[in-house]
């Protein structure tokens, strides 16, 4: 884990439900942070809002994570929000974790005053088969551009603690607060690092020092709020996988990692999904990179290794989705998807090459389709889908439901745009089945029934 600050991903990919940044909750987040009257801020900062739910690391090498991230980064746009969840079992570290979310939010604040707040909710922990338990963590961070400084708070609460198995009192949790783990480490509730214009909360940190797991460091819940001088070019995108879009079965991203608005390359990583029936991979690596300058480079990167998509109606040894864009100040970028690519990818059971086309489309019978190498551009941005699954007959997931394996973005603009991911409900895939309905079923008598794709609704 880099000790510095991390840019958060943009991953938009759910709603965050309406009215939850409230201006009742908002102003109770802000309690404490000292934000006085101030005239409006003369010259924005960039916002970069970062959350994640676990991640794990051994003697600094990171093994897993960061899971279920989710962030606003590299954009002076205030009202962007963007939430995650899912479950979390890191065999061996955390079973048996439900339901980590995150939300990060961005708002103009009062006396227009920039304001990022970042949250993460846990609702139960069990590490190393219960050495360490929790319930209802909450998390928060949040910084305030008043255009004369940037104030920040941090905050931890937490519904109950066992460590051996002995519950630990709780009151109010002061700033790093540590809790010894008798002969074997400690955990730190509410961390807080503070650092030029921002500041990280942790919720738990365990670090375990000794005995067989000696050198595991696992983080659960961090969120980060802080702000950036302004880029001379907003470089962002993210890359991730696996998305499954379901309705009650659906499950976010696992693993993503945003481009550093700042410069420089981050990567995260998850060792493998397994989702009998519908998906399992081995090792997924994230990797966002840019390169300050005039012009401004970056690169979205997700590469994923032994692909298995519904029973082996789709396999692949390895896939890699790649965005690059180059940008100088006041002129368009260059974008492109050098990079991307399929090693033995079968579909149906039929081989196809490594070099698969833009917006490949192939019927899945019985299942509904697929779009390979599925590629979206803008005039600023593009984002790169390496396999995209439509479900239009029920089986193991319902009709409408979208699964996205291997996906990489890139945005390059003056001002910072909305990430091209733009929130996707399960059920609803005629977005998606638009511009395929005719190429799918120009062969069949009665196009109007294909697939349960009906062309005039489009």
């Amino acid at each position: 884990m880099r000790s510095s600050f991390r840019a958060g991903p943009r991953v938009g990919l759910r709603r965050l439900t309406a009215g939850v940044v409230s201006g009742g909750v908002l102003a109770a987040t802000l309690v404490g942070v000292g934000v006085g009257t101030a005239s409006a801020v003369p010259a924005p900062l960039a916002y970069e809002q970062y959350a994640y739910g676990a991640s794990a690391s051994v003697s600094g090498v990171v093994t897993a994570g960061p899971l279920f991230p989710t962030g606003i980064s590299c954009t002076i746009q205030p009202g962007l929000v963007a939430t995650n969840g899912g479950l979390v079992n890191i065999p061996g570290v955390i079973s048996a974790a439900p339901t980590f979310q995150s939300a990060t939010t961005a708002e103009s604040g009062p006396n227009n005053n920039q304001v990022a707040v970042t949250r993460s909710t846990v609702a139960s922990v069990n590490l190393l088969g219960g050495l360490v338990g929790l319930t209802g963590l909450g998390v928060t961070a949040t910084a305030v551009n008043t255009g004369s400084g940037v104030a920040t708070a941090g905050a931890v609460s937490l519904g109950a603690l066992t460590v051996l198995g002995i519950p630990i009192p709780l009151g109010s949790i002061g700033p790093n607060t540590t809790i010894g783990i008798p002969l074997l480490g400690s955990i730190t509730l509410n961390e807080q690092t503070v650092a030029v214009n921002g500041i990280r909360t942790i919720g738990a940190h365990i670090r375990i020092l000794a005995g067989v797991n000696a050198g595991l460091d696992v983080i659960i819940g961090l969120t980060q709020s802080r702000f950036l001088n302004k880029p001379p070019v907003f470089m962002t995108g993210v890359a991730y996988s696996n998305l499954i879009a379901a309705g009650p079965l659906s499950v976010g991203p696992l693993v993503a990692q945003s481009v550093p608005c700042n410069g420089g390359t981050s990567t995260s990583n998850l060792v493998g999904i397994n989702l009998p029936g519908i998906v399992t991979t081995g090792v997924i690596t994230a990797t966002g990179t840019a390169v300050l300058g005039n012009p401004t480079g970056g690169t979205s990167r997700l590469s994923v290794a032994g692909v298995n998509l519904l029973g082996g109606l789709i396999t692949a040894s390895a896939i890699t989705s790649q965005a690059n864009a180059i940008k100088s100040p006041g002129s368009p970028p260059a974008l492109s998807s050098t990079g991307t690519q399929f090693a033995n990818l079968t579909v149906a059971g039929i081989p196809l090459g490594a070099n698969i086309a833009p917006n490949t489309a192939v019927v899945l019978p019985g299942v509904g389709y697929v779009v390979l190498n599925r590629q979206v551009q803008t005039a600023s941005g593009l984002e790169v889908r390496a396999i995209e699954v439509v479900i239009q007959v029920g089986g193991v997931l319902p009709v409408g439901a979208v699964i996205r394996i291997g996906v990489a973005s890139i945005n390059a603009s003056d001002t910072g745009a909305s990430p091209l991911s733009a929130p996707l409900d399960g059920h609803i895939s005629e977005q998606l089945s638009a511009p395929y309905a005719t190429q799918l079923c120009s062969t069949v008598g009665d196009t109007a029934k294909c697939n349960n794709i009906d062309p005039s609704t489009f």
